[in-house]
């Protein structure tokens, strides 16, 4: 049984249709994933069960397909490799970057994928916007059985005082719980009967090294900030500029270093007997 063919979902939180609507800017000042990570992910991807060259991978809010090009490099040519994304200009970009990957534009809530025809899911950098039971009801209809679930998300140290102050500066602008750090989306997935957790790693990521104008350009690809007025984006990104320029850490520096961590996550596909799900 499948479901009505690219039905796009109005349950989209308002953070990412206002927020997520410039790919090119995205895909520009937002950090790549390290084949330490990368490679991570492949094994998880084929955890506990014989490997299968004609298996289909899905890909859930696959953004501009950052991380969709790294992954797609390191599986077999003989895998198929689905990659979806809700955002118009999103989608537009992620076909450009990955011509030889099947694209589809839909929402979570509403897959355009048979039952049971997925040995496993990935999502980079989303999963915190659509952790919802919805989603996570068809995430396990298209499953496999046993079919795996990986969550990964490139994160920062908040240790670091000057990146703490960044950050907290920049979700003083969010409206919606929808956040990596928050951990709403584990408790989630954590609670639906359908999925088990297996593992979590963290793998060094990416070192983003810029000028201060860069990280400006990194810091208004947020969605709290991207769905601001113009003026008001404006005023947030001159706080910023004020961290940046007098901070001891980052005061007159030409390059900064903003240094990434990738935080994985393993889920497996469950079914009990007699389960309603």
């Amino acid at each position: 049984m499948s479901t009505s063919p690219n039905k796009f979902s109005s349950s989209l939180a308002d953070s990412v249709q206002k927020g997520f609507t410039d790919g090119s800017n995205y895909d520009a000042y937002r950090p790549n994933y390290t084949d330490e990570a990368t490679n991570e992910v492949k094994r998880m991807l084929y955890s506990d069960f014989q490997y299968d060259s004609s298996m289909t991978v899905l890909e859930l809010g696959a953004g501009t397909g950052k991380f969709t090009q790294k992954i797609t490099a390191k599986l077999n040519e003989t895998v198929t490799y689905i990659a979806t994304e809700p955002m118009s200009d999103f989608l537009k970009i992620l076909k450009k970057n990955c011509p030889k990957v099947e694209t589809r534009q839909c929402a979570t809530e509403n897959l355009p994928i048979d039952d049971g025809s997925i040995k496993c899911i990935v999502a980079a950098q989303s999963f915190h916007w659509f952790s919802t039971k919805t989603s996570l009801d068809e995430m396990h209809r298209v499953l496999a059985e046993n079919g795996n679930v990986v969550l990964l998300w490139n994160f920062n140290d908040r240790n670091v005082d000057w990146i703490n102050q960044l950050l907290s500066r920049i979700d003083r602008n969010r409206t919606d719980p929808c956040r990596y750090h928050g951990k709403e989306w584990k408790t989630a997935i954590d609670a639906h009967p359908g999925f088990m957790f297996v593992d979590q790693k963290i793998a060094q990521g990416q070192i983003f090294k810029g000028d201060v104008e860069f990280m400006l350009r990194h810091c208004s690809t947020h969605s709290g900030l991207q769905k601001l007025e113009e003026k008001e984006k404006e005023k947030e990104l001159d706080e910023i500029r004020q961290i940046l320029t007098t901070h001891p850490e980052t005061k007159g520096k030409d390059t900064i270093e903003f240094p990434f961590f990738t935080d994985i996550y393993l889920y497996r596909k469950v079914v009990k007997s007699n389960q309603r799900i």
